[in-house]
């Protein structure tokens, strides 16, 4: 598995009770009425593999420059 490239790492962000969620499972909010509560902000940086998937199991990285070091790394094993 080849990383092919970086991108901005987004969550769900519930903005009262700024609780977060991941934007690739089920939808947060259980009501309708809540959906004006969330919001996707960028939270990071992660990696798109060559299969398509996203991430590497680890947290997001908190710069682009982190992120395209681990990308080396990870590239250099494969």
């Amino acid at each position: 598995m080849k990383v092919t490239k970086v991108i901005p790492s987004r969550v769900w962000n519930h903005i009262p009770s700024g609780s977060k969620a991941s934007i690739y499972g089920a939808c947060p909010w259980t009501m309708e009425s809540d959906k004006k509560n969330w919001e996707v902000v960028q939270q990071g940086w992660t990696w798109q593999n060559s299969n398509g998937t996203v991430g590497l199991g680890r947290r997001p990285a908190a710069t682009y420059e982190e992120a395209l070091e681990v990308m080396d790394k990870v590239n250099g094993r494969f």
